[in-house]
């Protein structure tokens, strides 16, 4: 393992779960938020809108056989196993402290058999016969090089196969733009003083302005964090021509509130000042403005049930 990946290994295997409500995750109405944008649906629990469509993707029974590298805990992964949209899985993590966790999991879920654990780097591993499903959730913003982890993923996909992917894709290593930078300190700035307080210290208030993190001790820390998410979209249409992508946003519910999420009470006084944030969220993330989206696409090739090949297939041709 060379030191990038021993470092992250290292990074993961110590970080405590957010305390409670500082993460957007955390919040169930900012959840239904995103599962709206990404399903149609506002429906509770983080990935379920993600979740939904790639059950609407599957084939008769279920995906046979699917992979996904930098898998964490497993719940995600285990979620779907559970729902049958996925009948065997071989998951890829290389903090050994989540991969143990995840085997807890699987087994408290009655899927351990369904599941091939590897520590290991997947793009070292052989897999002769290919997979029916490549899943990245919040993975492959991860890789050090997205070009090449999304080409493994089209090399290891079986003809008709789908590429499934829900990840953040704004700047490298947290380095925002100037644009971002501004839109987050205007909205920090028509906060009230009362929602400004630093979660860790009510006495102090947090900062209006977001900034970039230093560099250098941003990838002392975590090497992986974001180590080349704004290539992901480039490199995800490059392979995938046909791929339908869906911006799901960000710019306010993960950069602008950052740090003050757990100051907002979202089933009282607050609820109407979010719906706002968050429609403001959805206008910037339908003119481009967007931190994270999902991605779909159907490898084609002989023998493919991808929509290319179902036209083909129906026309003779």
């Amino acid at each position: 393992m060379d030191d990038r990946l021993a470092k992250a290994a290292a990074h993961w295997s110590n970080v405590a779960p957010p305390a409670s409500r500082t993460s957007w995750w955390l919040q169930p109405a900012i959840v239904r938020h995103v599962n709206h944008v990404i399903c149609g649906e506002p429906i509770d629990g983080p990935s379920a809108g993600f979740r939904k469509l790639i059950m609407a993707r599957m084939p008769r029974g279920g995906f046979p056989r699917a992979v996904s590298v930098g898998s964490g805990v497993g719940a995600k992964e285990i979620a779907l196993l559970t729902d049958n949209i996925v009948q065997r899985f071989d998951l890829f993590e290389i903090s050994e402290e989540r991969l143990r966790a995840s085997k807890r999991l699987a087994r408290r879920n009655g899927v351990f058999d369904r599941i091939s654990f590897h520590g290991s780097n997947a793009f070292e591993a052989d897999f002769a016969e290919g997979f029916d499903l490549v899943h990245w959730n919040d993975s492959l913003h991860h890789m050090f090089d997205v070009h090449e982890a999304v080409a493994w993923s089209h090399r290891n996909l079986k003809p008709g196969g789908l590429f499934a992917m829900n990840d953040f894709i704004g700047p490298s290593h947290f380095q925002w733009t100037d644009l971002q930078l501004d839109i987050a300190a205007k909205v920090r700035g028509l906060l009230p003083e009362r929602l400004m307080r630093d979660p860790a210290n009510p006495s102090a208030l947090l900062d209006r302005a977001i900034t970039r993190p230093d560099l250098a001790q941003f990838i002392a820390v975590d090497p992986s964090e974001a180590a080349d998410s704004s290539n992901i979209l480039g490199a995800v249409t490059a392979t995938f021509p046909q791929v339908e992508i869906r911006l799901t946003g960000g710019l306010i519910y993960h950069l602008a509130l950052e740090g003050v999420m757990a100051n907002f009470d979202l089933e009282g006084d607050d609820a109407a000042l979010m719906r706002s944030l968050l429609l403001l969220d959805e206008t910037l993330a339908s003119s481009g403005h967007s931190l994270l989206a999902v991605a779909f696409a159907t490898k084609e090739g002989a023998g493919g049930v991808g929509p290319l090949a179902r036209i083909r297939k129906a026309f003779g041709i």
